[in-house]
């Protein structure tokens, strides 16, 4: 077809434009609309549940057969289970991202069904459910009401009986999950001793529920062949039961005597929840929650409608009082991303028309590239209809990008018309035609070399792979039919509507002509500079590479950004064993909190549950759901704002801990966002081995920079009841095991025995013994089995119960048991940093037999890491490949692709600058950056090429080429940079994926229209010399070979200085042979957990405790310290660079050698000096780290002292309290003193008793009146003291609580003896003045070796001032000095080095021993203090009761005064003992607080 083709025909190219925005605008209509497209792995659950059994139970016989037929199914990535204490079993197993879920669905079905023989018949009985896991939850659904009447239970019931499968039915819905349901079940309570006195067990009622609680067929009267029957008759019965009446009829035994047992005499039957393990609500009000899930493939923004639309409908059968929302819906966030991503999408078509028209400068050529871009565009929806794409983030973002790639084929067209229009002064349709023999080539190489580009990196593998799917093709589609378009309406268009420019241009078109015009001239001359000096361009060029292998090591990587999606998750833990009523305070507690945060908007709770861990209830997961973006546009209402605000509350949480997390970056892949890691008991490894591993990882782990959020979903230690079954008096018996254990199980795990009708639907029907049955270790003696002869033995004859500990929940991953690890990324840090912190760890502290694995999002993020070497490999290739095809040259393309590294630097320095990370969409930005620079490049070469082909000088040829193509590219390429201008500034939902993807390919162009284009016609002209000069057989002339050993030997000794080494020992800590435990049965929880405004709950303690931390003098001089080790630091940092400093002199002498030749000598210089002392061995780096560690040991020291004052204000404190109650005691006995002298007085007088009974009462009086001033004195010199430690002057000291009011906790978490020497600042400070003895040994052992330094200068240097400028100087010396002889000084002052160190060692080994010695002082201390304190409270209240007596016999005349002044002294000086018990106890809280280093935190 001849190029002029479709000038002639303008119709035939416009239908075909046309059919191109029909097919688009059919696809644009019937796409679906996702977040994201199905790249989620599929993931099929295997769901099961043993009632009453133990997670080790659960794990071996149900989980271990399962997953031994699940391994190894085609296509599975990987496997995990996780086995709880209430018997549930949950399998997850996922495949790879190309596998079909539904085939494996039923491959997994299949292997399900061939465990079922070796699975208990209960777990068999209660049935497994084979189902394919939804990726993504699209929104939730409450019901809820203020009506008492509807409660959870019909809140839960009314949502599956009239909602559920109205929903189920919508097209679009995959899944409708109940959470935190609690469907209708028939209870059976049983009273045990009611059964055990009438000679029952729990078998004889499940036999007769089995019995009388059955369907069954009758038969049919008249059933064929039968004689003279004229009629029919099925026959009816009652089958199954459905009401509580009718199972409290229930026979179990008729008696001999005729009397009959029923149901209803040996148990309370009701209509209830069949489960009670967990419970859903909203805002902290009962509700029922419907998850809805969406099918793969299905229109988000469609089915959310439709399920609305549906919710209407029914609503209008609610009950009055009943209500239904939507709180979270995905679809918000969905269709508000996408919004944006329109509106960027306009912005950037806007600008890039703008651009358009002012480089064209007249509305008529402006035109065609504005009617040309959104062809392309829309034509490209109805190709990924066609494709089975989605209108989704991805898709929309490649279509962004696609916008300043289109617009070039259109600019460069009319450009070229234009310009040839100009020259020639042809017709627009002569010059359409000319231009078009000129571009077509041209035209359909860039093309190429785009899906050159794009298509290789489609075909990569894994999540990977399909997100770069929906880019590459996206904008491969819209670059060719961009070229279509190019080739057929544009051209078409230009010969219609063009005509030649008349008439002066505008004042803004004239200026921009100037700058272009002056541009091109300038571009021109740096062109020819650079053409004229090789060997600089070749250095810089070199330098670029450099840079980008350097970046591209230390830009952090992560896989996808993280989005505010609105959303994010809270997991409250409470201690192992709590109940649900505690986790539920607790709870509510937290719901209370969020729901008062002015961006939150629902808080979402399902207690007793936990996505790591299963139904556990010690455990509440919160959904927090924020408000819609408009209302949350102002600062500290972002998901990360609200999280720290939630993380910094919940610190005040003693009794829990709670992780916050964000949802995951893709929905449906991981359990949240973060990292998801697995550790694996291998080979040889136990469970005590996998325990042991997993507090070693969480000790490190939470000690690292790079992570947060560090949590295990281990429960290795819950609290458990063990009982040892009697087996030889069992079966002495003739009680079978299996009894013992069902009616233990019956009892206290609740039994399904078979179902009933009710509501059209089939509930089932459990036994459990009634609640206060099975509260307590006692209830035991109260279950019964029946003996061979008939006689009922009790459980507790057949076996003993014992306390122990045992796993809560029990995980495997791919059949090993393992902890999963999750953990944030620390702000700062990417998710490849902290995933490289965590294997790191792994690799340092855990044994061989603990391996490690991934899953869920960094599964993928590993998986794909460290793909872009190779995709930016695949990429070069095939330019070089289609380039070297079109040129029939291998040469000529080197010239376009050695122009390319540099968009690339463009593209790292601005991800590096503005602080993003190397992530999935920087990649795909990367490929597209390179693809347009190529084009770019073609551009040019294609032009220069035929020149030269022509007989041209190839110089010539090349400036003539960037000359004519300066304009073009330089439109083309600003268009493309505006249209990403919206992308880098975007902002709302979705702009983190923005910013990563509009940043790199922003600044990379950016650098390619300032630099590139430069390079191209430079690397054209060289490749063309090289190919000359290859063809002459003159290899050799390229580089001299004097020059060659130039660049040798000087990049030798760079490499030599870089490489140098670092002489001396590496700092190892000593061994310290720590103890196994600092107190018997302590786990690793410690201090650390409890923050000293935690443990301290008085406030006027805490508001005395902030005053002497921000006001204590100790604590001003410490920070000033630090402030001084800083700037020390700061020096021996300096030590290891050169210094560069600028020195003017002028200088006149007058010299008289020999007496008679007077001459003067002046000199006048302007210099930059330089001296570097090169660190070859060390030294330099030593002295830093001895001045690092002197800083660190600086703030540890402050560290410590912050933890000794907190300890002394508290200690002080209670003491003033302490003398407090003491002077109240001794005013109260003062008051009775004083009435005591009266009544003796009055008796005196009375004649009642003697004189000497008058004078004793006196004589008490006055000794106790002299204790008061005693007293008060001790306290003022207290509130002095105590004035002191505040920083203030002597004076008053407010009070909070009571001394009787101040409570502490009974017991603090001692915690792992290696983590002491983490916590503790003082050892910290103790190990890092071992660390600076070890660098100073560093430091005398290279002071041994040479020392090499160079110094030099640069500027100019004159004997006359005039001239100065006109003198150039220059020195560069180097200086070798090595030590000789000093009489053994250097030596000397090694091993006075060692010595101190040595010193070191000791005192550090020293100081950690007295630290476990002060420790278990401590808690030797806490625990006598305890018993002092109980025995002081019973000689308290036997003295008050003698007291009291000894009063009352005097009164009566039993007994004289000297006995009630005993009783009253010994009650004195009992409430005085009992006082300072108190204080004594707090006191020991204190003390071992401070001793296993509580107290401190970071500023």
């Amino acid at each position: 077809m001849k190029p002029g083709f479709f000038i002639d025909r303008p119709v035939f190219s416009t239908v075909l434009s046309l059919l191109i925005v029909i097919v688009g605008v059919i696809g644009l209509m019937m796409l679906p609309v996702d977040q994201y497209p199905q790249i989620t792995p599929p993931v099929v659950k295997i769901s099961a549940s043993y009632p009453g059994a133990s997670a080790l139970t659960v794990s071996q016989a149900v989980a271990t057969p399962i997953e031994q037929e699940l391994n190894g199914t085609p296509g599975m990535i990987y496997m995990q289970s996780s086995s709880t204490n209430s018997g549930g079993l949950t399998i997850t197993v996922t495949f790879d991202v190309s596998a079909d879920a539904d085939l494996a669905a039923v491959e997994i079905q299949n292997r399900v069904k061939l465990a079922e023989s070796r699975l208990p018949s209960d777990v068999v009985q209660n049935g497994i459910t084979v189902e394919k896991q939804s990726a993504s939850q699209l929104m939730t659904l409450s019901l809820s009401s203020d009506d008492p009447r509807f409660d959870e239970i019909y809140l839960s019931n009314f949502a599956t009986i009239n909602v559920l499968d109205v929903l189920r039915r919508i097209p679009g819905v995959g899944r409708v999950s109940n959470i935190g349901s609690r469907y209708y079940g028939m209870q059976i309570w049983v009273y045990p001793d009611r059964l055990a006195n009438m000679g029952l067990t729990v078998k004889d009622i499940q036999a007769a529920l089995k019995e009388q609680n059955s369907e069954s067929a009758a038969g049919e009267l008249g059933k064929q062949p039968v004689i003279d029957v004229d009629i029919t008759l099925p026959i009816t019965a009652r089958g199954r039961l459905s009401t509580v009446k009718e199972f409290e009829d229930i026979v179990v035994r008729a008696n001999p005597d005729g009397s009959i047992v029923r149901l209803r005499d040996v148990a309370r039957i009701s209509l209830e929840a069949s489960s009670y393990s967990t419970e859903s609500g909203i805002n902290g009000k009962n509700a029922a929650i419907l998850g809805i899930y969406m099918l793969p493939g299905a229109n988000a923004l469609e089915v959310a409608t439709n399920v609305k639309e549906a919710m209407k409908e029914i609503s209008q059968n609610f009950p009055e009082g009943l209500e239904y929302k939507f709180p979270f819906d995905m679809t918000e966030y969905i269709s508000q991303s996408i919004h944006e991503v329109y509106k960027t999408l306009f912005e950037a078509l806007f600008l890039v028309i703008l651009v358009v028209f002012l480089s064209l400068q007249n509305w008529r050529a402006a035109l065609i590239p504005t009617i040309a871009v959104p062809i392309s565009l829309i034509g490209t929806f109805g190709f990924m209809l066609i494709m089975g794409f989605s209108l989704n983030m991805l898709t929309l973002l490649g279509l962004i990008l696609a916008i300043g790639i289109v617009v070039d084929d259109a600019i460069v067209v009319v450009e070229n018309v234009e310009r040839i229009m100009y020259e020639e002064r042809l017709t627009a349709r002569e010059a359409t035609h000319k231009a078009m023999r000129e571009l077509s080539g041209a035209l359909i190489a860039t093309s190429m070399v785009l899906a050159a580009v794009f298509v290789p990196v489609s075909f990569l593998s894994g999540i990977t792979g399909q997100l770069y799917r929906q880019f590459s093709i996206t904008i491969v589609v819209s670059v060719l039919l961009s070229t279509v378009v190019a080739l057929t309406l544009s051209p078409a268009m230009c010969a219609l509507i063009l005509r030649p420019t008349v008439g002066k241009k505008n004042f803004v078109f004239r200026k921009i002509n100037i700058w272009l015009h002056k541009g091109n001239n300038k571009y021109i001359h740096l062109l020819t500079r650079a053409i004229t000096n090789p060997k600089r361009i070749l250095a810089g060029f070199g330098m670029v590479l450099v840079f980008i292998f350097v970046l591209n090591r230390i830009i952090p990587t992560s896989f996808i950004p993280e989005e505010d999606q609105g959303f994010f998750t809270v997991e409250l833990v409470m201690p192992e064993g709590a109940t649900l009523e505690r986790t539920r305070k607790v709870t509510d507690r937290a719901i209370e909190f969020l729901e008062k945060q002015p961006a939150v908007a629902y808080v979402q709770n399902v207690t007793g549950s936990s996505t790591r861990v299963g139904t556990s209830q010690s455990r509440s997961t919160l959904t927090v759901i924020l408000k819609p973006w408009e209302e949350r546009k102002s600062s500290g209402m972002g998901v990360e704002d609200v999280m720290a605000v939630a993380r910094k509350e919940f610190e005040y949480y003693p009794e829990i801990l709670a992780y916050l997390n964000r949802p995951p970056v893709i929905p449906g892949l991981g359990e949240s966002g973060g990292l998801e890691m697995q550790l694996e008991a291998r080979g040889e490894a136990s469970w005590e081995n996998l325990v042991s591993a997993t507090d070693t990882f969480m000790l490190y782990a939470s000690k690292a920079p790079e992570l947060t959020g560090v949590s295990s979903a281990l429960q290795p230690e819950i609290p458990q009841l063990y009982f040892d079954v009697d087996r030889d008096r069992a079966k002495f018996l003739g009680i079978p095991l299996t009894d013992i254990f069902s009616t233990m199980k019956a009892y206290l795990g609740s039994v399904y025995v078979n179902d009933f009708n009710m509501f059209n639907r089939i509930y089932k029907v459990y036994i459990q013994a009634e609640a206060p049955y099975r509260a307590t270790r006692d209830n035991i003696g109260l279950f019964f089995v029946r003996a061979q002869n008939g006689s009922m033995v009790p459980l507790t004859a057949l076996g003993t119960t014992s306390y122990t500990t045992g796993p809560g929940t029990i995980k495997k991953f791919n059949m090993f048991s393992t902890a999963a690890i999750s953990a944030v990324a620390a702000p700062g840090y990417s998710s490849g940093e902290a995933m490289a912190a965590m294997q790191r760890i792994a690799r340092e502290h855990l044994p061989d037999n603990i391996g490690l694995e991934w899953s869920g999002l960094s599964y993928q993020e590993k998986k794909a890491g460290g793909q872009t070497g190779m995709v930016l490999a695949l990429v070069f290739l095939f330019v070089f490949l289609f380039l070297a095809a079109q040129y029939e040259s291998w040469i000529v393309p080197i010239a376009v692709i050695l122009s390319l590294p540099v968009a690339a630097l463009g593209a790292y320095l601005g991800i590096w600058a503005t602080g993003l990370h190397n992530d999935v969409y920087f990649q795909i930005g990367l490929v597209t950056l390179i693809g347009l620079a190529a084009k770019n490049a073609i551009l040019i070469v294609e032009f220069a090429k035929v020149q030269v082909d022509a007989g041209i000088d190839v110089v010539q040829a090349a400036i003539h080429a960037a000359r004519m193509r300066f304009r073009p590219i330089l439109m083309t390429s600003l268009a493309f940079v505006l249209g990403m201008l919206p992308m880098v500034l975007a902002s709302g939902p979705g702009s983190a994926s923005r910013h990563s993807i509009g940043t790199g390919v922003f600044f990379g162009m950016l650098v390619a229209i300032t630099v590139g284009i430069v390079l191209v016609p430079f690397f054209f002209v060289l490749i063309y010399k090289i190919k000359r000069t290859l063809r002459m057989d003159r290899v050799a002339r390229i580089i001299p070979k004097k020059k060659m050993l130039f660049f040798m030997v000087a990049a030798s000794a760079v490499t030599f200085s870089f490489s140098s080494c670092k002489l001396g020992e590496k700092y190892a800590r000593p061994e310290l042979n720590l103890p196994t435990e600092l107190e018997a049965g302590a786990d690793s929880l410690s201090v650390d957990n409890i923050p000293w405004e935690s443990l301290y709950a008085d406030t006027t303690l805490q508001r005395l405790i902030t005053t002497a931390l921000e006001n204590n003098k100790d604590m001003k001089i410490a920070a000033a310290k630090i402030k001084e080790m800083i700037a020390a630091k700061r020096i021996t940092f300096a030590d290891q660079f050169p210094e560069i400093g600028a020195r003017i002199y002028g200088q006149k002498e007058r010299l008289n050698y020999g007496g008679d030749n007077p001459k003067p000598d002046p000199e006048y210089g302007a210099k930059l000096t330089l001296s570097w002392e090169l660190d070859l061995w060390g030294n330099l780096r030593w002295a830093n780290e001895a001045g690092i560690a002197a800083y660190m040991q600086s703030v540890e020291a402050q560290r410590s002292l912050q933890l000794t004052l907190v300890a002394e204000v508290a200690a002080a404190y209670y003491e003033l309290c302490a003398l407090d109650r003491r002077l109240n005691i001794v005013q109260q006995t003062l008051d009775a003193r004083r009435e005591g002298v009266r009544l003796a007085k009055l008796r005196y007088d009375g004649g009642l008793t003697s004189e000497t009974s008058y004078n004793q009462a006196l004589v008490e009086l006055a000794r106790t009146e002299t204790l008061v001033p005693s007293l008060e004195r001790q306290i003022r010199i207290k509130e002095s003291d105590l004035s002191l430690l505040l920083g203030e002057y002597p004076g008053y000291i407010p009070r909070g609580l009571s001394l009787s009011e101040q409570h502490l906790p009974d017991a603090l978490p001692v915690g792992l003896p290696s983590a002491l020497l983490e916590r503790r600042p003082d050892m910290r400070q103790a190990e890092l003045k071992l660390r600076e003895a070890n660098a100073k040994v560093g430091v005398a052992y290279t002071d041994l070796f040479p020392k090499i330094s160079l110094t030099g200068n640069l500027g100019a240097e004159s004997e006359e001032l005039g001239d100065l400028l006109k003198s150039p100087a220059w020195f560069l010396a180097g200086d070798l000095l090595q030590p000789l002889f000093a009489m053994g000084k250097n030596k000397a002052k090694l091993k006075a080095a060692k010595a101190r160190y040595e010193q070191e060692v000791y005192s550090y080994q020293k100081s950690v021993i007295g630290a476990f010695k002060e420790v278990n002082d401590a808690i030797v201390t806490i625990h006598m203090a305890k018993d002092i304190r109980r025995s002081q409270e019973k000689l308290e209240a036997a003295s008050r009761k003698y007291v009291q007596l000894a009063e009352l016999q005097y009164i009566n005349g039993v007994t004289n005064y000297i006995d009630v002044l005993d009783a009253q002294r010994g009650y004195l000086d009992a409430q005085i003992s009992l006082n300072n018990a108190v204080l004594d106890e707090l006191l020991s809280v204190v003390y071992l607080y401070k001793a296993l280093g509580g107290g401190y935190q970071e500023q």
